[in-house]
């Protein structure tokens, strides 16, 4: 039915990436998309991770808390983001993003300190014991961990060795830039590997991009909600 709405409101291939940003869908690409996807290292971005899943844990969590008290609107949140885990298929990214997701609204409710190394560990335990064929042959359970792990570990690294201010810069260029290349450094292997490209101009694309996400996100799934009772107001 969402998809329906995009497809109402949008052309063709608009309906299509924003299906892609919001559920994880791509069956609707055509090839060409694709392609320029791929070459230009934005792929990532209908792929659905850790960074959806933090954009609607913290608009569902803030506004639940405008209405109810902290103790429900955290159960409220993790039946959301479960939710979400089904509607948009389960794949390996999102269900790795929504159990680290769960920890920090877990840690932040019972007052525990968050420990994203541990919590990398538990999700990957979870999902391996659940089905071990992950490791092998599931190549978004390794490029979700693997972008993950180059993200606490290369990031500190490239900042510290290039000696690149804390400062995000204009538009947060600084800290694009530098998630970026931490994850594009640890999944080069992978991405060589299991599709034979490599996006050598995906730090410029990504900077000039990331930013925006959320804020697309935000009014896809605005859309989707208003496309369920009034088509006027969806278009608007």
């Amino acid at each position: 039915r969402i998809i329906g709405i995009f497809q109402k409101l949008l052309p063709a291939e608009e309906s299509a990436f924003l299906t892609g940003l919001t559920l994880g869908g791509r069956s609707e690409f055509s090839e060409e998309f694709k392609e320029a996807m791929s070459l230009s290292g934005t792929t990532h971005l209908v792929a659905l991770s850790g960074y959806n899943i933090t954009i609607i844990a913290w608009t569902v969590m803030s506004f639940l808390l405008y209405f109810f008290p902290r103790r429900v609107s955290f159960f409220g949140t993790i039946l959301v983001i479960i939710g979400f885990v089904v509607l948009t298929g389960a794949e390996s990214s999102v269900v790795r993003a929504a159990i680290m997701g769960f920890l920090v609204l877990l840690a932040r409710e019972v007052g525990r300190i968050y420990d994203f190394r541990n919590a990398i560990v538990l999700a990957a335990a979870v999902m391996v014991l659940e089905n071990p064929k992950v490791l092998v042959f599931d190549a978004g359970f390794q490029l979700s961990f693997f972008a993950l792990l180059g993200i606490v570990y290369l990031r500190p690294a490239i900042q510290k060795f290039f000696r690149i201010s804390e400062n995000p810069g204009f538009l947060s260029w600084r800290d694009n830039l530098l998630t970026t290349a931490s994850a594009q450094t640890a999944v080069l292997p992978i991405l060589i590997s299991n599709f034979g490209n490599f996006s050598l101009i995906s730090l410029v694309t990504n900077v000039l991009v990331l930013e925006f996400v959320p804020l697309t996100m935000a009014l896809g799934f605005f859309i989707a909600g208003a496309g369920f009772f009034s088509y006027p107001v969806a278009l608007i």
